[in-house]
């Protein structure tokens, strides 16, 4: 794909399986009423509903109705209409059915229990916030694109999570840690948006845990794990079924099936039922038991029995950019690179040094070899055709202006959505398959890690593969200069990136852009 191609289709189909005149009447005249507010407001760019509330004929039985709205910038005036708004649309809708409203506006698992009160959890966030939510909290935001009523945008069109990674499990807001340091302090952590006139912060609120809390957070700490986990290895984002997500979840992780099968059963059982009174008998070893079960088994998937490999592309030459700034097609030529950037070869080296007796690869061309050179002069690597960067062929050395002057047959077919070979050179298309079949050879045959020097296009496919990007996407994936991109494998589920959430950002960066 060109370097500036502008189709930008969505990335996930808006509605398109769920029938809002399926709902009760009640709960139809809810969602009608929250898309009628995101209607009325020319900066909100996108409104999703989400969580229990779609899924029961009335709202009993429902903790919230969990809606998400982003906007292009968030302050004080717009965070305090919004909740105004909300509240004088939506109150008559649920008071003529004998309910009445509580709108929450944190951030987090804060409950409110008040009886026959409809609480409206509306959580905010400025584009910007959602960004950073993605890249902070991807199991939240990898659930909430599950939802079929999407309002404007969607999420993933404002900017999506793709994939899980293992590093999510241990690192990411929301994950095990976290919600094992919460339980373990016995309180409830949220967020509080503050608000002043020109924007916002999140700012950290904790209330302690009852009882009920307890409960439900044991519950919801198992069946967080199970689900992501089994997303991770399927590689997919299906909301299954409570029998069947056990199933999948014992086939890859079978250790102490019986006892986890019988807690889990029983939380259940109280959560739904609303009984915590006795509490459930050692609620606390039983849940430290199955976090410790879990941490041996991921670390034997993700650590123990697998390798680790980091990837990157070589340090800039003279000639990626022209004199005014404007890119170059840059694939076959073969200049020496500038002298790298002594913080980038630091963050580098430092994960390369976390490798475990690594073997080195690269592309045979100039840039890769110096840029392996100006890590360790003394490294001994293997080179390795298939690893070279696209073929421009006649676009090659050309800015993206000039060749679209030149060719402009190969930019529409780009804009039609197909994948033309660049003139007497390559397409998208033959990279994938000759840089996937390098790396897996590279991979599969190397008893130990490796680390691989490469080029930008190599490494657009690369990640999109891992990621599940869509191919007619993976154009916009930006591939910074000398970033360790680190990829896990296992013997029985494959590879998986890990990348650290700076890496992230900086390749997921024209994704953000492209809204604004």
């Amino acid at each position: 794909m060109s370097e500036n191609q502008a189709v930008k289709p969505q990335l996930y189909d808006r509605d398109a399986s769920f029938d809002l005149h399926a709902l009760p009447p009640m709960k139809r005249e809810i969602v009608h009423a929250l898309h009628s507010v995101a209607d009325s407001i020319p900066w909100v760019l996108s409104a999703t509903l989400t969580g229990s509330f779609l899924n029961s004929d009335d709202l009993s039985g429902v903790s919230d109705i969990d809606y998400i709205v982003i906007v292009d910038q968030l302050h004080r005036e717009r965070f305090e209409s919004l909740q105004a708004t909300f509240q004088k649309q939506l109150e008559p809708v649920v008071q003529a059915h004998g309910w009445k409203l509580r709108i929450n506006p944190t951030l987090g698992p804060l409950k409110f229990n008040d009886e026959q009160t409809a609480v409206l959890h509306l959580m905010l966030y400025s584009r910007e916030a959602h960004v950073k939510h993605v890249i902070e909290s991807p199991f939240t935001c990898f659930d909430w694109q599950l939802s079929p009523v999407n309002h404007r945008a969607s999420m993933a069109d404002i900017y999506p999570a793709f994939a899980l990674q293992p590093r999510h499990f241990v690192s990411a807001r929301r994950s095990i840690t976290d919600y094992l340091n919460d339980y373990r302090a016995r309180v409830v952590s949220y967020r509080e948006l503050v608000c002043n006139d020109v924007s916002y912060e999140e700012r950290k609120q904790l209330k302690p845990m009852t009882v009920r809390d307890q409960h439900e957070f044991a519950y919801h700490i198992i069946r967080f794990l199970m689900k992501n986990l089994v997303k991770l290895l399927t590689r997919s984002n299906r909301d299954l079924p409570s029998d069947e997500l056990q199933a999948n979840f014992f086939r890859y992780f079978p250790a102490e099936e019986s006892p986890i099968r019988a807690f889990f059963s029983e939380l259940s059982l109280r959560k739904h039922g609303q009984q915590f009174d006795p509490p459930v008998e050692n609620l606390d070893e039983r849940l430290e038991s199955f976090a410790a079960t879990f941490e041996q088994q991921f670390r034997s998937t993700f650590h123990s029995h697998a390798t680790r490999h980091v990837v990157f592309r070589h340090a800039p030459t003279p000639q990626n950019y022209a004199e005014d700034g404007s890119v170059r097609f840059l694939g076959r030529s073969n200049p020496e690179i500038l002298p790298p950037d002594s913080a980038a070869i630091s963050s580098l080296s430092d994960a390369i040094s976390s490798l475990d007796a690594p073997l080195f690869f690269s592309s045979p061309q100039t840039r890769c070899r110096q840029s392996l050179a100006s890590i360790d002069p003394s490294v001994v690597f293997e080179t390795d055709d298939r690893l070279q960067e696209i073929n421009y062929g006649a676009c090659e050395g050309m800015t993206v202006q000039a060749a679209r002057n030149s060719h402009p047959a190969l930019f529409q077919a780009w804009q039609q959505g197909h994948d033309p070979r660049f003139p007497g050179g390559e397409c998208t298309e033959d990279v994938f398959q000759r840089g996937l079949k390098a790396m897996t050879d590279i991979w599969d045959k190397s008893p130990t890690d490796t680390v691989t020097c490469t080029h930008n296009v190599v490494l657009r496919c690369l990640v999109g593969n891992a990621l599940g990007v869509p191919r007619s996407q993976c154009y916009r994936l930006k591939i910074p200069h000398l970033a360790p991109i680190t990829f896990i494998r296992t013997p029985e589920h494959g590879v998986y990136l890990d990348l650290t959430p700076e890496v992230e950002r900086q390749i997921f960066q024209s994704f953000s852009d492209s809204m604004r």
